[in-house]
């Protein structure tokens, strides 16, 4: 006869791997080290496996007969590694615009240039000749692609959550005894770590379709973590921190922009915070101070990364001709209200009868765009100003954390959803700043990074990547559910297998309705 206790062992494995770690001390170190490395490990491992899978326009795949240049993102990628690796600087954003010209802002160029030049020394310089190794896909440059994203994303990315991770699991309102308090904290570590690093969306695009997002939402979630740390900050060295690292994830991907008005409206109230017993022509001065050194911060970190175009310009171009081409180049203004099958509004509006982009002209279109733009995100820049004028009437730790991350959330998804130039892949900005948010609203969190992987079902199906799209969204659903089904961290028994089929199929099936 079967102990009925086994029948619970397997399930009973992930909420103990979930929920078991306690604050760190010299007694339970070693658990926790443990802990933390299978849960990397596993994370890695997920990352590795679906990059097994097609990448973007592999063997020239695009879904239909209506082809431009050879491959997707992931020949891009490779050919701005060429490129840059061959060519002068004062070429990059000229050379061969037609064939995946150089589109994204300087910090993603030199990367390349590093990818191009490790590219070349381990894989062999036929993978980044230039012009003969075009439509290069051999399984050890693969492999090397590959590592670049999966290199740069656990550095980046992972550094990230796991420093927020940390913040965000602190409880400033603790009752009842340390035992409790520590065991709370170690729960919503662990929820947010594990559920942020398990996202299918940025799994599915970065190590499946192959970019580098984790790049620069991982430069943002630093930056968000030094623009409202705590402590002896009386000089706001640690909103200077942020905005350099803020500016670097600006300069990796143009997308980051998404973020900005949230970032700068959240830092111009934190310019005006007012101290306790503070005079108003003191405050004045200080705010003075304070934006004078973020806005000398924000010109010195673009001017370093911008001057080399200037520096090493082609003979026949001014410096704002030079300028005025990455420009160009970044903001492709041409290319219309949107790419792709969006899950936006004028996407939404573009079908028949309303058919709005071929009732409106490209301009008016830009403006409409902008309007409601506005109007979706004012009413988040309004709340994080005033959030930042009060920073020094927090009642605890985290409130300026969470409010950054949520009004970025607020920014972002009003971006995805009325901007102008606008794919599929944008929804993962929207996806990152809430995902670290997770142990806050665990059903709203878990539900919106369902819906925003189901959103680009499409991009996926297209780059032949049905497999991973679905095992990764039933892994993230496997491991919420287990989170979600103990309502507020309580000591409550684990869901039977049962529950864990029903609710699996209640997540897979609202995006649908």
């Amino acid at each position: 006869m079967s102990h009925p206790m086994r029948k619970k062992k397997w399930s009973s494995s992930v909420h103990h791997f979930l929920y078991s770690t306690k604050e760190i001390d010299s007694c339970n170190l070693l658990n926790f080290q443990f802990q933390s490395t299978f849960a990397i490990f596993s994370l890695l491992l997920l990352r590795i496996l679906v990059g097994f899978h097609h990448h973007s326009g592999e063997e020239d795949h695009h879904g239909s007969s209506n082809r431009g240049a050879y491959g997707g993102d992931y020949e891009a990628q490779r050919h701005w590694m060429e490129l840059t690796y061959h060519l002068p600087i004062g070429d990059w954003y000229y050379y061969d615009l037609e064939y995946w010209g150089l589109d994204y802002p300087p910090l993603t160029a030199f990367i390349s240039y590093l990818c191009g030049m490790g590219s070349h020394y381990f894989v062999g310089q036929e993978s980044v000749a230039l012009l003969s190794s075009r439509g290069y896909e051999d399984p050890t440059h693969k492999a090397y692609m590959r590592a670049t994203v999966l290199f740069l994303d656990f550095t980046i990315y992972f550094s990230a959550v796991w420093v927020l991770a940390t913040s965000l699991s602190v409880n400033n309102n603790k009752v009842g005894d340390d035992d409790h308090h520590t065991n709370l904290r170690g729960k919503r570590f662990w929820t947010i770590l594990v559920l942020s690093l398990l996202q299918p969306s940025l799994i599915l695009i970065d190590h499946g379709h192959f970019q580098y997002n984790a790049v620069s939402l991982g430069l943002t979630l630093w930056s968000f973590y030094f623009m409202t740390k705590t402590g002896n900050n009386q000089k706001n060295s640690y909103c200077v921190w942020g905005s350099i690292l803020f500016c670097l994830a600006l300069n990796f991907k143009q997308m980051t922009l998404y973020y900005a008005p949230a970032v700068f409206f959240y830092l111009l109230g934190r310019c005006f915070a007012r101290k306790e017993g503070e005079t108003q022509s003191k405050l004045y001065l200080n705010a003075f101070g304070n934006i004078f050194s973020l806005g000398i911060t924000v010109i010195m970190t673009f001017f370093v990364q911008w001057y080399p175009f200037i520096l090493f310009r082609k003979s026949y171009t001014t410096p704002k001709d030079a300028m005025l081409q990455v420009l160009k180049r970044i903001f492709p203004v041409q290319r219309g209200l949107f790419e792709g099958k969006v899950s936006n509004i004028w996407c939404a509006l573009s079908v028949k009868p309303i058919s709005i982009r071929d009732r409106l002209s490209s301009d008016a279109q830009l403006k409409l765009s902008l309007l409601c733009t506005t109007l979706l995100i004012a009413p988040f820049c309004i709340m994080l100003f005033n959030l930042g004028m009060k920073y020094h009437q927090r009642k605890k730790d985290t409130d300026h954390l969470e409010g950054l991350l949520w009004g970025s959330f607020g920014t972002s998804l009003s971006f995805f959803l009325a901007s102008f130039q606008v794919h599929e892949k944008s929804i993962l900005m929207a996806v990152s700043s809430v995902s670290v948010m997770v142990a806050n609203e665990e059903l709203f969190v878990c539900w919106f990074s369902v819906v925003a992987t189901w959103s680009m079902w499409h991009l996926l199906r297209t780059d032949r990547l049905e497999v991973p799209y679905f095992i990764c969204i039933f892994i993230f659903i496997f491991i919420a559910n287990d989170i979600i089904g103990t309502k507020s961290f309580s000591n409550r028994r684990i869901q039977s297998s049962s529950s864990y089929v029903r609710s699996t199929l209640k997540y897979l099936l609202v995006p649908l309705t």
